[in-house]
């Protein structure tokens, strides 16, 4: 099985870390792949992905089965679609792992009908996000499979960003140090 856990990872916290390490629990043979969204994914504030890859080592040196995949970087985004077909070439049993809170907005995604067909979806259900009743509605009249694993955690992104002075709860020491030897998220 081959879990791509996409995402903008600006910076990855400690919360993208216990997500990985319980997928892998969850999943003992599972392979994680860790997708960061391109420089040229629509969202305000990303830092270069070469940052971001960098950080995602760093937070994940010495992990078992989790592989960083560069595919995103070298194309113009196509959506997610595209590069899990680009990525079933070579990994089997793939399946995509999706942050509840991302569920409502799911259907405004590059061929968001054919991606929810095509590939299961890992859904971590955190707090705020959709819960599984609410998406068994929502979803009713789409072919599609969500397997919900419970995840509490209320570290984000945004606060690593955006409150300094909380940056060294929310990410890892070595995230921590990168982001402050490279200068960045000062501007916000």
């Amino acid at each position: 099985m081959t879990l791509v856990f996409g995402g903008s990872f600006n910076p990855p916290t400690r919360a993208h870390l216990d997500i990985i390490k319980t997928l892998l629990n969850t999943y003992p043979d599972g392979l994680v792949i860790l997708l960061p969204v391109p420089d040229d994914y629509d969202k305000k504030g990303l830092v270069p992905l070469f940052h971001r890859e960098h950080m995602l080592k760093l937070m994940t040196d010495g992990l078992e089965r989790v592989r960083l995949s560069t595919l995103e970087a070298s194309k113009h985004y196509q959506g997610t679609l595209s590069t899990l077909k680009e990525i079933s070439k070579t990994h089997h049993d793939v399946r995509f792992v999706i942050g509840s809170d991302q569920l409502p907005t799911l259907m405004r995604w590059i061929a968001a009908e054919e991606l929810l067909r095509t590939y299961p979806f890992v859904v971590i259900n955190r707090s705020g996000g959709m819960d599984q009743e609410t998406a068994k509605r929502m979803f009713k009249d789409i072919d599609h499979h969500f397997t919900f694993i419970p995840f509490s955690s209320d570290i984000s992104s945004t606060i690593a960003r955006k409150q300094k002075d909380l940056r060294d709860q929310v990410v890892t020491k070595a995230v921590d140090c990168y982001i402050k030897t490279h200068h960045l998220y000062e501007e916000t």
